[in-house]
């Protein structure tokens, strides 16, 4: 049978304007729907089966799961002869056709039609290989039907596109297949476009796909209602059908940026009249207004931009949304804006809008053909650009303190700061220091970074510093009243003492609450098989309280400096040989012992890995090096050294031994002199846990003591 229906399209075309394009779920059924806009209809339902992967796949190889997806609509629709004359026609110009039907707006509600480049029949070719079109349209007729009686109603066209026949090398005349309802009346005008044989696809969930096409969309839905259809729920279900409304973003009070202009539908004017950007409080801004002019026309934007009220929780809601004749056209985040800008942070996690600039395509067309972006180079997406970055400053500036706000309301609900300062200031008595925490928690709140806000290893770690803090300022505060007053009762002076105690036990029990964690981490290190003996080492140059919790971190004097270099030499000159003696304020070099200055006395820690026993090459070091060191400070010309630094002794952290012989001897006789300590490695890290949680323990109850 010769068809009657032809398409004359070339498989760089359909490879370049389907797959190439559209390959989204979403996006290729918003093209559908806006073809059914543009045909005056006035009810769109779509039936797929949400949440489900259209095909399977399986070692490369993609199996159909026999889904469908159903697109029906009750506008004018088409006759097979319009079929024939503009369907099937790839890339006609409707918006400047004057023939019937066509033009730049619709037959029936005169609304400024969408589609304008012919190519959107396309678009599910990138996630189907089949394209089924059943339509009505045209004139109501009155023909006999098949009994032989009147029949009246649309004539009917219904034919099937296959993407595997049309995918040919060179341009030719396509013939559609011929589906069994063609020629046929039906009592309702209206299109209905049914897609089979998928790629490898995925519909989302009911409700995100909702708001995926929903997103497409800035309509006003007086006479326009989309509805979806779950296919894999039955009818009677609750969530089987829904009915799509308008994208939602709640914004943050005082952010909101309204652009008006004095009639519906944005209109290309001559002049600015009646236009204009209103701020939250109702002002006229100054600074831009509801477009901008360039060469000697107007182009104007309605709509809206602000804060979100929460960060953006998909791509759906991040940034400003345009749309071009109620469909989107792009979306940007801020307008093409150089990175490294002041607030860039926020506003690339809270900018919202929806602006209408239905001169994108008018004259010359700047948006994208799979409508993902403008044109930005364009000279009117210069223009646009600039306009938008002036929006964004404004914004910003409206949400300088709301937003700083914001951050400390929810710094307050993740840190639990009012719970916090409740419980490590409990007294009567501790009202001012509770005061002085929420005014340090709400300082510190509000310069975090809206982005770490959510996050409680940033969170936490600055509640705790202002519950340390907070008795230090307000003893500081107490103290300048004392002073300024003529006569400070008793009473007054008592409070600072209590204070001043707290103060002092905030600032050890902080200092002991991070040590715990640093044991912690260490027990970790040591668990690990990869960690080496100089890791070790350098840890023990940062954290010498490991060895002995009274050991402070930073004890180097001149004097001991002075020492630590002159024994290099020393050393070095009797033995041949280079050493590096780390201290703990030293920084940049791998020790091959740690030496410290300590009680008047010189500390040399070595320390080996876990599960590692000493050996005899190794206890010939430790020898060497306290044969050496009784040496040079014997000296007589370092008799100033031995005056200052007047023991010495070495702390070996090491879980067992493999000596013999003389290392042996050497080992036994150092032990008993008291010239060596060998601890093992649990015993190193539950001694110091246990001495800083017995702090810990014995602080909170000297707090208790002092409020009491």
């Amino acid at each position: 049978m010769t068809s009657k229906y032809k398409m004359r399209i070339s498989r760089l075309t359909i490879d370049k304007l389907g797959v190439k394009l559209y390959d989204k779920v979403s996006a290729v059924i918003a093209e559908l729907v806006s073809n059914s806009y543009d045909a005056d209809a006035t009810e769109v339902t779509i039936e797929a089966p949400m949440g489900e992967y259209l095909a399977s796949k399986a070692g490369g190889v993609i199996t159909d799961k026999n889904f469908e997806i159903k697109v029906t609509d009750n506008g004018i629709g088409m006759t097979p002869d319009e079929v024939n004359k503009y369907y099937l026609v790839v890339g006609a110009e409707r918006r400047t056709d004057d023939r019937p039907r066509r033009g730049d707006a619709s037959p029936k509600f005169n609304r400024k039609v969408m589609g304008r480049k012919g190519v959107g029949k396309l678009a599910p070719f990138g996630i189907c290989e089949v394209i089924e079109i059943l339509t009505s349209g045209g004139e109501k007729v009155t023909r006999d039907g098949p009994d032989g009686k009147p029949d009246t109603g649309y004539l009917t066209a219904h034919l099937i596109l296959n993407r595997r026949d049309i995918l040919q090398d060179t341009e030719f005349d396509y013939p559609p297949e011929i589906g069994s309802q063609d020629d046929t009346l039906r009592s309702k005008s209206g299109t209905t476009i049914i897609l089979k044989k998928f790629a490898y696809r995925r519909v989302a969930e009911h409700e995100t796909f909702s708001r995926q096409l929903s997103q497409r969309f800035g309509l006003p839905t007086k006479n326009w209602i989309i509805k979806t259809r779950d296919t894999t729920k039955t009818a009677t279900a609750e969530d089987y059908e829904a009915i799509l409304g308008p994208f939602a973003v709640e914004t943050m009070d005082n952010s909101k940026i309204t652009l008006e202009g004095p009639t519906g539908p944005n209109l290309s004017v001559e002049d600015d009249t009646g236009y204009s950007a209103v701020d939250p409080t109702g002002e006229v801004i100054t600074e831009f207004g509801a477009g901008f002019h360039h060469d000697g026309r107007f182009y104007p934007i309605t709509g809206w931009a602000a804060y979100a009220k929460n960060p953006y929780k998909d791509e759906l809601m991040a940034g400003v949304r345009i749309y071009c004749r109620g469909k989107i056209a792009g979306q940007t985040a801020i307008f093409n804006r150089k990175a490294g800008f002041h607030g860039e942070h926020s506003i690339r996690s809270y900018l919202v809008g929806e602006l209408h600039a239905d001169w994108l395509d008018e004259d010359e067309d700047m948006i994208q053909t799979d409508r993902r972006d403008i044109l930005w180079s364009h000279d009117l997406g210069q223009e646009f650009q600039e306009w938008g970055q002036k929006v964004i400053l404004k914004i910003g500036h409206l949400t300088r303190d709301p937003m700083r706000k914001k951050t400390w309301e929810r710094f307050a609900e993740v840190g639990e700061v009012e719970k916090q300062i409740e419980k490590v200031f409990p007294a009567d008595g501790q009202e001012a220091i509770r005061d002085t925490a929420r005014g340090l928690a709400k300082l510190l709140g509000q310069t975090i970074r809206a982005g770490e806000v959510e996050d409680i290893e940033v969170v936490e770690p600055m509640v705790r510093l202002t519950l340390t803090l907070a008795p230090h300022i307000t003893l500081d505060e107490k103290l300048r009243e004392a002073a300024d007053a003529e006569n400070t009762p008793m009473a007054v002076i008592s409070g600072i003492l209590r204070t001043a105690r707290l103060a002092e036990l905030s600032s050890f029990g902080r200092i002991a609450e991070d040590r715990l964690k640093v044991i912690e981490r260490v027990q970790g290190l040591k668990d690990d098989p990869e960690t080496a003996e100089p890791k070790l080492q350098e840890l023990i140059k940062y954290a010498p309280w490991l060895i002995n919790p009274q050991w402070a971190p930073i004890t180097a004097n001149q004097a001991f400096s002075t020492l630590r270099r002159e024994f290099e030499k020393f050393y070095k000159k009797n033995t041949g040989q280079e050493i590096s003696l780390g201290d703990f304020s030293e920084t940049g070099k791998r020790p091959d012992f740690v030496l410290s200055s300590q009680d008047n006395g010189l500390q040399v820690i070595e320390i080996k890995r876990p599960m590692h026993k000493l050996a005899n090459d190794e206890m010939d070091r430790i020898i060497t090096y306290n044969n050496e060191m009784n040496k040079f400070l014997d000296d007589p010309a370092n008799k100033e050294f031995r005056a200052i630094f007047r023991s010495f002794h070495v702390t070996l952290v090491c879980d067992g031994l493999s000596l013999s012989g003389a290392q042996e001897v050497s080992f036994n006789s150092y032990c008993k002199n008291g010239m060596l300590t060998h601890i093992n490695w649990k015993t190193f890290l539950l001694r110091t846990k246990k001495m800083h949680e017995d702090f810990l323990a014995e602080a909170e109850k000297q707090k208790k003591n002092v409020i009491e």
